[in-house]
């Protein structure tokens, strides 16, 4: 980053377009820490949850969104939640020029990339843990008589495996069910639209839409990295995965809307475990009964006793979770930890091992700046969310990002316009902001976690 772009004199945020530091700072940092209130969007509120602290955990304060998503993140996350909602309403005039929200927000990075690593392990095997915190021990998983065992917050239980509190499992950790209304609307699903398209050669198709689904995003990214000067070489995954956000007021489900992203490219690449969802995408509901099925089957069963068990909660789930599910339908993954060393920062790991993963079978002597590939996408895990890697990208600066489709936010309006066409922006880069997390962003965690699947080709070849 370049040491004259305006920084917040707050905070570490900084941004080259002076608009987006100037109304970071009237949101985000107002007099008395309170938003004024002919900025602050309805329903803001700064207490923390109202379940009462319970456990030694509870020091973790929750903020409640203030623009009504649903969503409660700690205190030390909510500028960042912020900045990334704002990325999200940018939209288009009628001229195709780029037209910001009131308030605006930015993650950026400065990274020299360094020569590549690789870190692979099972986290059946593995003392690192989920999304829970990253201590969470997993050593007992897959043993063959999982668990039934709801031990209270912060004691251990009959199999030697310690009840997690709130600081790993969200503000939720100590439900017993989640609220009626939310079930009925989970049960329901995404508000679902269906149009008459006319298709390349000539025919009608219908084609139906989800309201908090999102295809064809890929190609639009790649145009978009095209057009960006500051981009070297970006790599995409395959376009045949799908972004999948949460609905209004869902709440922390992130966990979940991330395999089901992965599910979407499993469906349409015809990968293998294709066949158990050939009746559309799992809802939540139904992967929960997935995974508490898998645990019953023994994958990273220690979970139930570690979660007290997830059917019908709002508990935050996590890649143990996630592998666990896959394994259980014989779906081909592996996942790896990284973490800080001597050596390496936790994200320059992180930058290391993604950067080989969409680096295979692609030559650097080609001259080509962007790359979409047939590779599926990434589960990325790091404390107290995740999201779904579909891209890496070298800057001209020698700094580097991770592309992501975070489940936390929905497709800008913007976006959604250039779905299908040439994608032309006078501005790529603050449309791609909703899609970048470099250092800046990634430097605040110590442990990553990653789960990829094989491909076809790379799933038969680790079964031989």
């Amino acid at each position: 980053m370049s040491d004259d772009h305006p920084v917040c004199p707050f905070c570490p945020f900084s941004d080259p377009d002076a608009s987006f530091v100037e109304e970071h700072i009237n949101f985000c940092h107002p007099e008395n820490g309170i938003p004024e209130s002919e900025s602050t969007p309805p329903h803001f509120t700064r207490s923390t949850s109202s379940q009462p602290p319970t456990d030694s955990d509870s020091t973790d304060q929750y903020v409640e969104c203030p623009y009504s998503c649903g969503e409660i993140v700690t205190s030390a996350e909510i500028s960042t939640h912020i900045d990334l909602h704002v990325a999200e309403g940018v939209a288009l005039d009628e001229n195709g020029s780029i037209q910001s929200p009131p308030n605006a927000g930015h993650v950026s990075s400065d990274y020299d990339l360094p020569s590549d690593q690789d870190d692979n392990f099972d986290l059946a095997s593995s003392k690192k843990g989920g999304k829970r915190g990253m201590d969470r021990d997993v050593t007992r998983a897959n043993s063959s008589k999982p668990s039934r065992a709801r031990s209270p917050p912060g004691t251990v239980g009959p199999d030697g495996v310690k009840r997690l509190g709130r600081s790993e499992l969200g503000p939720h950790a100590h439900e017993k069910k989640m609220p009626s209304w939310l079930k009925k609307m989970l049960e329901k699903g995404g508000r679902t639209t269906k149009q008459t398209q006319i298709t390349a050669d000539g025919k009608l198709a219908r084609h139906t839409t989800v309201e908090n689904e999102t295809d064809n995003l890929i190609p639009t990214i790649a145009k978009l990295c095209e057009q960006d000067s500051s981009v070297q070489r970006a790599f995409l995954c395959s376009p045949k995965v799908r972004h999948i956000c949460k609905m209004s007021r869902e709440g922390g489900f992130c966990g979940y809307r991330n395999i089901q992203m992965l599910v979407s490219y499993i469906r349409k690449a015809q990968q293998p475990g294709h066949e158990h969802f050939s009746e559309g995408g799992p809802t939540i509901l139904e992967l929960q009964d997935k995974i508490e099925l898998a645990w019953d089957m023994g994958f990273n069963s220690t979970g139930r006793t570690e979660t007290g068990g997830i059917r019908g909660t709002r508990k935050f789930i996590g890649t143990p979770e996630a592998q666990a599910l896959f394994k259980s339908l014989e779906i081909p993954c592996e996942a790896s930890s990284l973490s800080e060393s001597d050596k390496y920062r936790a994200y320059d790991s992180l930058y290391m091992e993604v950067a080989t993963y969409f680096r295979q079978n692609i030559s650097l002597e080609d001259e080509k700046r962007v790359f979409v590939t047939d590779l599926p996408p990434i589960y990325f895990q790091h404390q107290g969310h995740s999201m779904t890697i579909i891209g890496f990208e070298i800057r001209d600066n020698g700094s580097a990002n991770l592309l992501v489709f975070d489940p936390m936010f929905k497709t800008s309006p913007a976006m959604q316009r250039l779905i299908g066409t040439s994608a032309r922006s006078d501005n790529p880069a603050r449309l791609l902001k909703a899609y970048r997390r470099g250092a800046s962003y990634l430097q605040k965690y110590k442990i990553f976690e990653l789960l990829r699947l094989y491909p076809n080709n790379a799933a038969s070849a680790a079964a031989t």
